[in-house]
Parts: structure tokens; C-alpha cells; sequence
């Protein structure tokens, strides 16, 4: 980075540092994920204390130090109001970016990683399903950073996977191929023949009709159904703290409490 540079991103975290500052995880299209530290954030009439917390969208100078950055003049772009409002999304919310905040390394921009970002946060302000918004995220992560399962060969025999008839209404549940099976410590998808043999996680018509249009950069579908979602955040959960050997620690409790609310 040269010594004085604009940025524009969202903080990611923050912690604090001495008495009076903190620091933000802050990540940028350009630049990646940047630790750096505010000055004077945490006094009594500093505006930069509210300014530099997650979720926040920011225009910013970073002023390269001997041995630090420092973020000043913070510049509030979105802080997403209407999301803050609502638990479930705001801890959605916040767990995507926590979830960032620990698979990224610093300094490696990634421009898709951080509009996938935005558009999930966007999606969330808009009143869209958190799990919708966040199996969306996960899986678009995963095959940005290269772990995504191939979904078109089964992982043992090789042969190419059938999944629902293209031409059925999305989510119908009629298909030829019946449940395929993710197998997260392989990293592997199984046709319905393999998959008998094994044991993981099975996804049905419609998770899989879903899946490959999410792969191909479709956005967020409103119209998908709640089961196929729900498939596909439980699937990406379980995959990403196999291939990753990092947990989604905050999206892993929600999913308990959502499924302790369920059975009353």
C-alpha cells in the first residue's frame, strides 16, 4: 500500500487497544482485509466510536505508520438501520462478517468476496430470509476461495450427476436421481448409487436445482423454497468446518436455537 490511501469497505470487527482506541478488521475490494487502528475512537465525545463499529460501510483515509495503519477520518456510507432492527438478521449479519474476518488472510484483495458480502448485507436490509442470505454467502465463498465440491461428477465413480430434469419447475421434487450425499470430510458429492455406501449429508431436488444457479452468480431468489435453503446453510455449515477447520462458531448457535425453537 503507499503511504496515505482512500479506501472504501466495511468493518468487519473491532476490538480495543489501550484507554482511548480500538482497532477494526476492515475489509476493501482493493486492498483485502487491513487491520487498523483509530485513534481516540473509545473517548467520551469521539464520533469515530460509533463510526467503526461492524457492519458499517466506510469511506476512509489509511495512513501507513512504521509499525501500524491508521484509519482516520471515517466516512459513514450504509449502516444498514432497517437490519440492525432485527435480531435474527443482525446476527446473521454479524456472523458473515466474523466468518470473513477469520478466512481471509490480510492484504489479499478478493473483489468478489467483498460484493458477495454487500449483496448478502443488501439482501438483509431488504427483509430477505437470513438462512436464505446466509447459505447464499457460505457456498458463493466457498467456490470464490477455491473449496467448493465439484457438483457435476460424483466424487467415487466419477460419473456425471443427474439432478433434477432442468425443465420441472424449480423446487419440484420429482427428479431422476434421486438425494445426492455431500460428504464433508471428503470434500466430495456422491451420486445416488455411491452415496448408499457412504454416510453425509443429503440434498434433495430442491437444494440441488439450487445450489449450481447460486455457483453460477445467480443473486439471492426469493422464490426458493425454505427447505432448500435450509439443506443448503445446514450442508455449508458442515463442509466449511471440515475443509476449513474453522467453524462458523456464530451461525452454528443460531442454527441450535433455531432447531430448539422448532421442536418447542
Amino acid at each position: 500500500m503507499a503511504r496515505e490511501v482512500q479506501v472504501e469497505g466495511v468493518v468487519l470487527r473491532r476490538g480495543y487497544i489501550g484507554e482511548y482506541d480500538k482497532w477494526v478488521s476492515f475489509l476493501t475490494p482493493e486492498h483485502g482485509k487491513l487491520r487498523l487502528r483509530v485513534r481516540g475512537a473509545r473517548k467520551p465525545k469521539s464520533k469515530m466510536g460509533m463510526l467503526t463499529e461492524p457492519l458499517n460501510l466506510l469511506k476512509a483515509r489509511v495512513i501507513e505508520g512504521r509499525t501500524q495503519r491508521l484509519m482516520v477520518q471515517p466516512q459513514l456510507i450504509r449502516s444498514y438501520v432497517a437490519l440492525r432492527a432485527d435480531l435474527e438478521r443482525l446476527s446473521v449479519a454479524l456472523a458473515l462478517c466474523e466468518t470473513l474476518d477469520r478466512w481471509l488472510p490480510e492484504e489479499h484483495a478478493e473483489p468478489e468476496v467483498y460484493t458477495t458480502l454487500i449483496v448478502a448485507l443488501e439482501a438483509l436490509e431488504a427483509g430477505a430470509s437470513a438462512e436464505q442470505a446466509a447459505a447464499w454467502a457460505l457456498w458463493r465463498w466457498l467456490a470464490m476461495l477455491g473449496y467448493c465440491p465439484d457438483i457435476t461428477r460424483c466424487g467415487q465413480c466419477g460419473n456425471e450427476l443427474l439432478p433434477s430434469d432442468p425443465t420441472l419447475p424449480s423446487g419440484d421434487e420429482s427428479e431422476r436421481a434421486g438425494n445426492l450425499i455431500l460428504v464433508p470430510a471428503d470434500g466430495v458429492l456422491l451420486c445416488t448409487r455411491c452415496a448408499s455406501q457412504r454416510e453425509g449429508i443429503a440434498l434433495t431436488s430442491g437444494a440441488i436445482q439450487l445450489l449450481p444457479r447460486w455457483l453460477r452468480g445467480e443473486r439471492i431468489d426469493s422464490d426458493a423454497r425454505p427447505e432448500a435453503y435450509q439443506e443448503l446453510l445446514h450442508a455449508a455449515l458442515r463442509y466449511a468446518e471440515c475443509v476449513l477447520e474453522s467453524p462458523v462458531r456464530w451461525l452454528e448457535f443460531w442454527e441450535r436455537l433455531n432447531t430448539l425453537r422448532e421442536s418447542g
